[in-house]
């Protein structure tokens, strides 16, 4: 599994909380029709990827954000699949930001949650068409299964480990930190 210490200069990728979500729906809002259609696996309109948008944070399971010079720029989402140990995972990248290793980032930190929540193993579904995505899943470890009109890659989880719990919790703790400081406007000290 990929370092998730291994972003690109200058982003942040951390967890996603509902103080973030008018960014989340701007993100969203914001995508290309072909993007909305890699995500979706479909065509979509602009008002139906924001009103998805509008839940993703609060709904069930985690939700990453990676920002680049404060301003959110990919989305990776993890939910879990009924009361298995597995999960699915989903992205979502700015046009303009893709290819600079958002998509690892994001991929990184989710399966690192994962992993340390218990789950043994994160799919990762798009079309045959999306090569970036095909790329991000090959650069996690992902083993592919080719069934129907979309590709189906399934990363193996192993068990968590005492450090990667303990990073986890540092990470989190940052992540909770940048939050406050990015939901709260800095107030100059007279």
């Amino acid at each position: 599994m990929p370092d998730t210490r291994n972003i690109p200069a200058g982003t942040l990728v951390r967890r996603l909380w509902s103080s973030d979500r008018d960014a989340v729906v701007t993100l969203f809002r914001d995508l290309d029709p072909e993007s909305r259609f890699d995500r979706f696996m479909g065509t979509v309109s602009e008002a139906a990827a924001a009103a998805y948008a509008s839940h993703a944070v609060s709904a069930e399971g985690l939700v990453f954000g990676a920002f680049a010079d404060g301003i959110l720029r990919g989305v990776g989402e993890l939910r879990p699949k009924g009361a298995s140990a597995e999960a699915e995972i989903a992205f979502a990248v700015a046009p303009g930001h893709r290819g600079r290793g958002l998509g690892g980032a994001l991929g990184a930190r989710l399966a690192e949650a994962a992993r340390n929540a218990g789950t043994r193993r994160i799919h990762l579904r798009c079309l045959p068409g999306n090569r970036r995505m095909r790329a991000l899943a090959r650069h996690l470890g992902a083993e592919f299964r080719l069934g129907g009109r979309e590709v189906h890659a399934v990363l193996a989880l192993s068990p968590p480990t005492l450090f990667s719990l303990w990073r986890e919790g540092v990470d989190g703790l940052f992540d909770a930190a940048a939050a406050v400081s990015a939901a709260w406007p800095t107030v100059p000290l007279a």
